[in-house]
């Protein structure tokens, strides 16, 4: 596949050191509620969290309930007795789920920190494969408060995916990863480098680096006809060009280098960024997930 890389970037010796620096540093992502384009906590959150802890309360009443109507020695009292008390329950809850859903669609939260979130999940998802091949995240630096692009996210879950099953394929085990998220300016590309893209619009780029890139066998590629080599190399190029064609469809561009005499590996992705403030309405959980921090 084509392989453009401007030679106006800051070049291969700051990929190199980007990926070789003796310190590892992770950049975490810092993502938090904002509201009304405040970074600050919402009341609602708090009431959320109290909502919740009231319905198991009420849930733990219930069971409670069912359990004691045995002990009753006129059992159709106990009966009686259950079904009131169930009824309230069912009742309140009912009042609470309404709040709690009211709370939600009222408080809209701004997206952010998509991209950082995305490549953690990508990563995530893939950790075996990297353990398999012994393969070392040595470096994560995403930049703070990263505009969001206009990519959508289930596109550029795809993207991600792609580039990371792609790097994950063509470099040899015990190799070393890192990735790294930044604003781009295009300016800095000439207009042949540039293509499609206008010189005055706004973009993040994501970097993908990897130590190193595994050859096929070299007698495969004498062999007549379609070699195992041929047909392994252009599946896993496939991988790669279908990803960029996404790229491509929402105004965006890769660019893709191998440094053979490093070795070493370079996958940029070029991104538009959005314009616009993104609302969301993330479920009750996911609020509070975000809040107080715990994982699925």
């Amino acid at each position: 596949m084509e392989t453009k890389f401007s030679s106006t970037e800051n070049g291969k010796d700051f990929l190199f050191s980007f990926l070789n620096k003796g310190e590892r540093q992770d950049s975490k992502s810092n993502e938090t509620i904002t509201f009304n384009g405040q970074n600050e906590l919402p009341t609602s959150l708090y009431y959320l969290e109290l909502l919740n802890q009231i319905k198991a309360s009420l849930a733990a009443m219930k069971a409670f309930a069912f359990l004691s109507r045995d002990h009753f020695k006129d059992q159709e009292l106990g009966e009686h007795f259950y079904k009131i008390i169930n009824q309230d329950i069912e009742k309140t809850i009912s009042m609470l789920d309404c709040f709690n859903d009211y709370l939600n669609f009222s408080t809209p939260l701004v997206k952010k920190d998509t991209v950082t979130i995305l490549i953690e999940e990508m990563m995530k998802k893939h950790k075996n494969q990297f353990e398999e091949k012994k393969i070392k995240i040595i470096k994560k630096q995403f930049e703070k408060d990263l505009p969001e692009t206009s990519v959508p996210d289930e596109q550029l879950r795809y993207i991600l995916d792609s580039v990371i099953q792609y790097t994950l394929l063509s470099m040899p085990a015990n190799g070393s990863i890192g990735f790294l998220t930044r604003l781009f300016d295009i300016g800095v590309l000439k207009e042949r480098e540039r293509g499609h893209l206008p010189k005055d619009g706004k973009y993040i780029e994501i970097l993908v680096v990897s130590t190193g890139y595994e050859k096929g066998d070299e007698e495969g590629r004498v062999v007549p006809g379609i070699s195992n080599y041929y047909q392994e190399e252009e599946a896993i190029e496939l991988i790669l060009k279908l990803a960029k064609e996404i790229i491509k469809k929402n105004r965006g561009m890769m660019r893709y280098k191998v440094y053979e005499d490093k070795p070493m590996t370079f996958i940029s992705l070029v991104l538009p960024i959005e314009r616009r403030n993104i609302i969301h309405y993330p479920s009750p959980e996911d609020r509070l997930k975000k809040t107080i921090g715990i994982e699925k």
